[in-house]
């Protein structure tokens, strides 16, 4: 198969992940960084043996030809930089969340289809190995029918610093952060049911927190990070009914007074079985006996294996598994969840 050149938007700690796993594939060639920090391109493409360093995608798109972009830049900037790519008829594979607005993301899907450009949106925890052995289970009915799962992801104190907090790049806080991972895993273990109704509750609890011996993780990008505003939430919770009769109960935070996770929980409750995450654990009643196990799983970088199936997409022509579309449908529900909260009233979908 061909090669891929690949660009970079955004050299922020996520682009350095993407760095290592693009550059550990054979079949692709990273010829650009473009950020705003100029420093920081230069430096990063010193490090990396990049040809090319731009401060704005126009300029890069102007003197370098790539095959796709790789969009680790704030939120707010996902579908503007996107729509520019799409345009000159380059793949795109963007951060979570797909962007912010949903009309402007409608708009950028209606370009890609035209310019027959794939999208993927990067949903990380798809590509875990005990998410993907759950997920057989579920395809195959093992737990029957699903009448309830619950998602949650707690941090006692992991707010992150920078343009995180600030609404106007981010467009939100832990539900635009965390809860689109945490949502997106469980609506994808469901098989990406319809929604019917969504009622959804965000508040700031601790907000700017002072708490002695915590260190807080900060985005890259001093010149975003100067305002140092805080306008977004740190907890959120919601209750979203499916079409199919399923119910989602939804719990995300940055900071609360409680126990912390380890990483995200799912737990799957069906009439035939049921399962939680993590670790991979199996629920189900074998000739009137009920019966616990928890398969053997080998963990992967799952990271690498979403960028190897990007790079794939590409040279086959085949769809992503984490496509556009599916981006929109999670930020309708998550912009529905805010919704919810701020009129304080449950959102019907139709």
């Amino acid at each position: 198969m061909r090669n891929i050149n690949v660009a970079l938007v955004g050299a922020g700690a996520i682009a350095e992940t993407h760095l290592v796993n693009l550059s550990s594939s054979s079949q692709v060639k990273i010829t650009s960084i473009v950020d705003i920090d100029l420093e920081r391109a230069k430096q990063i493409s010193a490090n990396n043996n990049i040809k090319h360093y731009f401060t704005d995608i126009n300029e890069m798109t102007s003197n370098v030809k790539v095959d796709a972009v790789i969009i680790c830049t704030p939120n707010q900037t996902h579908i503007p930089i996107a729509k520019i790519a799409a345009d000159q008829g380059i793949h795109v594979f963007m951060e979570k969340p797909i962007g912010t607005n949903l009309k402007e993301v409608q708009e950028y899907l209606k370009l890609a289809e035209t310019k027959n450009v794939i999208t993927m949106i990067g949903m990380t925890h798809r590509f875990r190995s005990d998410a993907a052995i759950l997920k057989e289970y579920a395809d195959r009915n093992a737990f029957g029918n699903i009448y309830y799962a619950k998602a949650k992801l707690f941090r006692r104190r992991g707010t992150p610093k920078g343009w995180f907090t600030n609404k106007a790049l981010s467009g939100g806080g832990a539900m635009m952060d965390i809860g689109v991972h945490v949502l997106d895993l469980a609506w994808w273990l469901l098989g990406k049911p319809k929604v019917d109704s969504i009622t959804g509750h965000t508040l700031t609890g601790l907000g700017k927190y002072d708490t002695k011996q915590v260190s807080s993780w900060e985005s890259k990008n001093k010149r975003l990070n100067a305002n140092d505003l805080f306008d977004v939430e740190d907890f959120g919770a919601a209750w979203i009914r499916f079409k199919n009769k399923t119910v989602l109960s939804l719990e995300v935070a940055w900071a609360m007074n409680g126990e912390q996770d380890d990483g995200i929980s799912i737990e799957i409750l069906g009439d035939k079985g049921g399962a939680a995450l993590a670790p991979l654990t199996l629920f189900r009643e074998e000739e009137g006996t009920l019966v616990k196990s928890n398969p053997l799983v080998e963990k992967n970088n799952p990271f690498q294996s979403e960028i190897d199936h990007f790079i794939e997409c590409i040279q086959t022509g085949a769809p992503p598994s984490v496509d556009g579309e599916q981006g929109y449908q999670v930020l309708k529900m998550l912009q529905a969840i805010y919704q919810s909260s701020e009129e304080k009233r449950e959102i019907h979908f139709y």
